[in-house]
Order: C-alpha cells, then sequence, then structure tokens
C-alpha cells in the first residue's frame, strides 16, 4: 500500500470529493445502486426498531440506504470530515441519525453490547487478515444480534480478473481480499458465525456482504 487508509480520510478536499470520484461514473453508478440493493436485502428481516452502528460510516452512502429503510443509525468514523459531509447529505433525517468521531478499536470497548446490529462495510479490504480481525472484533462488540460486512471474495476467476486489470492499468479494487477459508478465520477471530451470505455480482464486483451472528 502507497497509503494509509486511517490518515489519508482526514484530509477535507478527499472527503468531499469521495463520492463523485467513485460513484458518478455509470460504472460506479451501476455498483452504488447495486451495493446498496443487496444492503438492503441483508437488513430486510431486521426489524425497523433496530439500532443500527455503521463503522465506518464515511460520507452516509449506506446508511442513507437504512435510514430510508426506517432504522436509526449511530455512524462512526474516525475521520471528521468524512462525516461533516455524512451529516450535510442526511440532515433530512433529523435525530435517526447521529455522527460520532471515533476510533471504533476504543468505541467497541466503550460501548459494548449498545446497538441492536453493526453494519461493517468497505473498509475490511485495507488491511491484512490479523488487522481484519481486530477491526471486525471491536465492531462485533458493539452489537447485540450481530454483523452484516462486506469483504473482497479471492476466487480463481476474481485473481484472473484482478491481473487483467492490473495489465489494462486498472488499480486493484480491493488491497486484502480474502478466500473463503480465510472468512472463516475472520470471522471466528471476531466471535462471529456467518448466517447468510449475499452475492451482488458475480461477474461485476468480488464483493460479497455477509450476516454473522455471535458465537453463543
Amino acid at each position: 500500500m502507497d497509503w494509509n487508509p486511517i490518515t489519508h480520510y482526514q484530509d477535507v478536499a478527499i472527503a468531499e470529493r469521495y463520492d463523485r470520484e467513485r460513484f458518478s461514473s455509470w460504472t460506479g453508478k451501476a455498483f452504488d445502486a447495486l451495493e446498496k440493493t443487496y444492503i438492503a436485502r441483508a437488513f430486510a428481516r431486521f426489524p425497523r426498531t433496530s439500532r443500527i452502528v455503521d463503522v465506518p460510516c464515511g460520507t452516509g452512502r449506506i446508511a442513507e440506504v437504512l435510514l430510508d429503510m426506517g432504522f436509526q443509525v449511530e455512524g462512526v468514523d474516525i475521520s471528521q470530515p468524512m462525516l461533516y459531509v455524512a451529516q450535510r447529505k442526511l440532515a433530512r433525517f433529523g435525530d435517526r441519525f447521529k455522527p460520532v468521531v471515533a476510533d471504533v478499536r476504543d468505541y467497541g470497548r466503550s460501548m459494548q453490547k449498545q446497538f441492536d446490529i453493526a453494519l461493517c462495510a468497505r473498509v475490511l479490504m485495507h488491511f491484512p487478515l490479523a488487522e481484519q480481525i481486530e477491526f471486525l472484533r471491536s465492531v462485533a462488540m458493539l452489537a447485540r444480534k450481530g454483523v452484516v460486512l462486506t469483504q473482497s471474495l479471492s476466487t480463481p476467476y476474481h485473481r484472473s480478473r484482478r491481473r487483467l486489470k492490473r495489465v489494462i492499468g486498472n488499480p486493484p479494487s480491493a488491497t486484502y481480499p480474502i478466500t473463503n477459508a480465510e472468512l472463516g478465520t475472520l470471522l471466528e477471530g471476531a466471535g462471529l458465525r456467518e448466517s447468510r451470505r449475499l452475492r451482488p455480482s458475480r461477474l461485476v464486483t468480488e464483493e460479497i456482504i455477509v450476516v454473522a451472528e455471535p458465537i453463543a
């Protein structure tokens, strides 16, 4: 990696242009719509009275989906500039959205089991597996009923696809995608087990969405 995902998004200019750079092209818009549809499906079975914590919330792109569904959402992010963007975007939801600037590793310990479900989207693939486990364990501490997480799956097909993208000069979509075996290690290390999996599109994206519950 030639950048630090923790410090990178502390830059106000980067936060302001984040959504525009990633989701304004036709491919970005297609992925955005696809991901939001499947996140909504992952949360569809939960009561709308559930309190959701979104870690990291970023600019509120996914939190908006959950708020539209009727959930109450607390958005936690280490980047205050990203949360400023989220606050503006989600102002119409009033006090159903609460932004909190915090490092989840500290927040998980101080706010244990204060929420029903946690969302952990589009962050784990930035870190090696050991750090993914630490991060996800902290997220899991926050929620009583479980975690909905996204990760990039590494399969022979996706490894070939990734090599082709490098050849044509496209940046990789994930720095640390994981195999199915590593996914099991990740969940177990975080005290979770998989209960359901959604695949937005095998051809379009490496992303999988996993609904996980605490190990009894």
